[in-house]
């Protein structure tokens, strides 16, 4: 196959019509199986100790009067990594390391729990053992939660929170970004009560019976009506409620723009104004999607694009404007490393990654115009036999002032405006956290909703067009004779 800017692919537009088939068989059983793949967002699963950094702020100093959630030991993500011999990036090749990058979006993934955390509360010291079964077993209850910081807050503020307040037993499932939850397990083996979820889980889990609806409630709302214009759009679903966003952007080394520094997507691919390398990741989605709007395509206009050649190709013919200013890495915290050491002027990154690396005083900014975010919703597998205590952790889990507390030790974007106001400062590194936030009303200006059932169905496609386009030679210059 012969790549081009001319469009002149018809081998192409063939291998992508057979994918496109066969990404939509897979798609239509994958949520029939008996397990829904949980994708962590990224850095979710990053190692607590691997996510240590150095900040200008030590916890001891920050003040604990922006929202009374107290100290935290939960630090920033990432280790540098230094190019090899040809220039390029290598990121970690470990296991954790890619599911801290990006979501697998695509199917599920044989994966086993990878750790259970039992913390409980005796919810009655005094109810006698035949009342046991009958009473206790019901104020118990099963969440499952990420590993690593990202975890850690949420178990911190949310789960022991949720267990002081209502004098239950709570057993917290931790996993990592690959492993499984099995919606038909017994509900006293694997099956969480509440669990949060990728929109597109939530959607097929919905869709299948294999998720509970949240909106039989006498209102007909997924929450009370007087509060549901406080939810971001996208953020309440049949079968979900959104708790936070996390984004794709641009990391930007200020160092590297003494005059005036890149504040579009347009810039990015515009190496005579703002000369250097760009750093990119080898795979597709968030890739397709900025190069087109980097193009002039709206937000609502990417998708629709991507689903015919031509929108692929102007896709293509984008990132080949500045094929010989981009280095190639395999995960976002190789990238982000990139950004920060100066070995790249800018490049593509995760929200909490460009905050951590500016906690740890590189010289690393954000550009949010196209930031491509998803949500994390929390949900209730049809078959917990605690759906009432579940749905009242749910409704704790969202409101403000726990959104705001967790987004405080963990930068993700809060999906209700109520929370955004009350997160001010990182609790650790001190950092405002307005400039960070996916969420912001600035930063959702001119914001993409990643649609993770259409990579669901197309990833395959583009991500093997992606490798041919990446590995072909660069073109010849003109001849001169």
């Amino acid at each position: 196959m012969k790549f081009s800017t001319s469009i002149e692919t018809p081998r192409y537009a063939s291998a992508f019509a057979i994918f496109f088939a066969l990404a939509a068989a897979v798609s239509t059983s994958t949520f029939s199986n008996v397990a829904i793949a949980q994708p962590s967002p990224p850095e979710a699963s990053e190692p607590i100790a691997e996510a240590a950094g150095e900040f200008d702020t030590e916890p001891s100093k920050v003040n604990d009067d922006d929202g009374g959630a107290g100290n935290s030991e939960v630090k920033g993500a990432g280790d540098n990594t230094a190019p090899n011999e040809s220039g390029k990036y290598e990121g970690s090749d470990t296991t954790d390391a890619k599911q801290a990058d990006e979501p697998n979006l695509e199917k599920p993934v044989n994966g086993e729990i990878s750790e259970v955390v039992t913390t409980e509360a005796d919810p009655d010291a005094s109810t006698s053992s035949s009342q046991t079964t009958a009473t206790t077993d019901l104020k118990k209850l099963t969440v499952a939660t990420w590993s690593g910081a990202y975890g850690e807050a949420q178990r911190n503020v949310v789960i022991d929170g949720f267990k002081s307040k209502q004098s239950v037993a709570v057993r917290v499932i931790v996993r990592k970004g690959n492993d499984h939850i099995d919606l038909t397990a017994d509900s006293a083996g694997a099956l969480p009560d509440a669990a949060e979820f990728s929109s597109h889980e939530i959607d097929a889990g919905c869709k299948t019976g294999q998720l509970a609806k949240l909106t039989e409630r006498g209102h007909g709302g997924v929450v009370a009506p007087e509060i549901s214009s406080d939810f971001l759009p996208g953020s309440l679903k049949p079968c979900g409620i959104g708790a936070f966003a996390w984004s794709h952007v641009i990391a930007v080394n200020l160092d590297a723009f003494e005059k005036r520094k890149p504040k579009t997507l347009a810039d990015v691919f515009d190496t005579k104004r703002f000369p250097g390398k760009r750093v990119f990741l080898k795979k597709p989605r968030f890739l397709m999607e900025m190069a087109l709007m980097a193009d002039g395509a709206e937000p609502y206009e990417v998708y629709g694009l991507l689903e015919n050649d031509a929108g692929l190709q102007r896709a293509f013919a984008k990132l080949e404007s500045i094929r010989d200013d981009i280095l190639w890495v395999d995960n976002a915290k190789a990238a982000t490393s990139a950004v920060a050491d100066g070995e790249a002027v800018l490049g593509q990154s995760f929200s909490g990654r460009a905050f951590f690396a500016a906690a740890r005083g590189t010289p690393v900014d954000i550009i949010w115009d196209g930031q491509i975010y998803a949500m994390t919703y929390w949900g209730i597998p049809a078959k917990s036999p605690r759906r009432a205590l579940a749905r009242a952790f749910l409704d704790f889990a969202t409101e403000p002032q726990q959104l705001a507390a967790v987004a405080q030790r963990f930068p993700y974007g809060p999906t209700r405006t109520s929370a955004l106001a009350l997160t001010k400062r990182h609790l650790v590194a001190g950092l405002d956290l307005g400039g960070f936030l996916p969420t912001t009303p600035d930063n959702m200006r001119t914001a993409l909703s990643i649609d993770e059932t259409w990579w669901a169905k197309n990833n395959e496609a583009i991500e093997t067009a992606l490798t041919e386009w990446i590995e072909k030679p660069p073109k010849e210059p003109a001849s001169t004779d």
